[in-house]
């Protein structure tokens, strides 16, 4: 309608599923039907847009964020500065080297996942680049800069939503070509 439009899906939890359906208001609404793709296509993008608070609200991409930082402080540190602060905390040492063996030894592999974590991140924030530009999803260059960035400080919980977006879309197009 000029003042609405209306979105059914299916929502699943466990083995019970149930549909939905949910209006979403024009605002302001429609003078004239002309105006309706323009304003669906604007919500699409506003609706495929990633949230910079996902880094604290979603649990596996706050952890993985927060051990990013930490390596990254670590690598600032320096391996020697590392292992000589590790070394100076009595309880800080007797964990590392119940675990690691020596203080170098667990400074060493602070930088060393440092930097495989940047460039792992790194490669999935290209892959989300891609599917985010490439795929149907046929995203703006903003939002696709924000998924990247976001990728690049978590990997694997930024780049699941997106896999995950194309999917819901790759299911609704087979089921379109289906009937």
């Amino acid at each position: 309608s000029m003042d609405c439009y209306s979105i059914s899906y299916v929502l699943c939890v466990s083995d019970s599923c149930a549909m939905k359906e949910v209006a979403i208001p024009f605002n302001p609404p429609l003078k004239s039907s002309d105006e309706m793709r323009p304003r669906l296509v604007r919500d699409h993008h506003r609706a495929l847009t990633p949230r910079f608070t996902w880094l604290v609200t979603d649990p596996i991409a706050r952890m993985l964020f927060g051990a990013c930082i930490l390596l990254g402080v670590g690598t600032a540190l320096g391996q020697e500065e590392l292992a000589n602060r590790v070394d100076d905390t009595p309880w800080a040492t007797a964990i590392v080297t119940a675990v690691f063996g020596t203080s170098t030894r667990f400074a060493q592999l602070v930088v060393g996942a440092w930097y495989f974590s940047i460039v792992a991140h790194t490669m999935e924030a290209f892959y989300v680049a891609y599917l985010c530009k490439t795929t149907t999803l046929k995203m703006k260059t903003w939002p696709t800069i924000k998924w990247f960035v976001l990728c690049v400080c978590t990997g694997f919980p930024i780049m699941n939503r997106v896999r995950e977006l194309v999917a819901v879309d790759d299911a609704a197009r087979s089921k379109k070509k289906g009937n």
